[in-house]
């Protein structure tokens, strides 16, 4: 079977496009997209590359990344959260109840603790947070769920 040229040169460009689709990081109070270009200082560790390319967390399971991130987030989350995670005035984050589906996911996590949500949930990317650090917290959080 013979391929026409016009049809040829569309199967190349689409090819050469899919490569650079990544992940589209959403707001979850709005849906619109969110800018995830490094805050000042921030350089992109090779996890984040990653999770912008795929949407998995690399670090779920990594013990280090864990111990990372339950300093991180005994820091910054437990307040709201509990040390557990069980919720108080934040929402509980170790059972599958919630508002938005995109919450029970490694990019949804991302773009709430990144860019903020409703109530007090406010971007930690504007606290300086790293991206790298959002993951670590991430990895933490899914520790927890039994």
């Amino acid at each position: 079977m013979r391929v026409s040229r016009p049809v040829a040169i569309l199967a190349l460009v689409v090819a050469m496009a899919l490569p650079a689709l990544a992940i589209e990081f959403k707001s979850a109070l709005d849906d619109s997209p969110i800018d995830v270009s490094p805050i000042k200082g921030e350089t992109f560790t090779d996890a984040v590359k990653s999770f912008h390319d795929t949407g998995k967390n690399p670090y779920v399971g990594n013990a280090d990344a864990i111990a990372a991130g339950k300093k991180l987030y005994n820091d910054n989350c437990q307040v709201c959260h509990k040390p557990d995670g069980s919720g108080g005035m934040g929402p509980n984050l170790v059972d599958d109840i919630v508002v938005n589906a995109r919450a029970n996911t490694d990019v949804g996590k991302f773009e709430i603790i990144h860019s903020g949500a409703a109530g007090a949930m406010r971007p930690f990317s504007k606290r300086g947070m790293t991206q790298d650090q959002i993951l670590q917290i991430i990895a933490f959080i899914d520790s927890l769920k039994k």
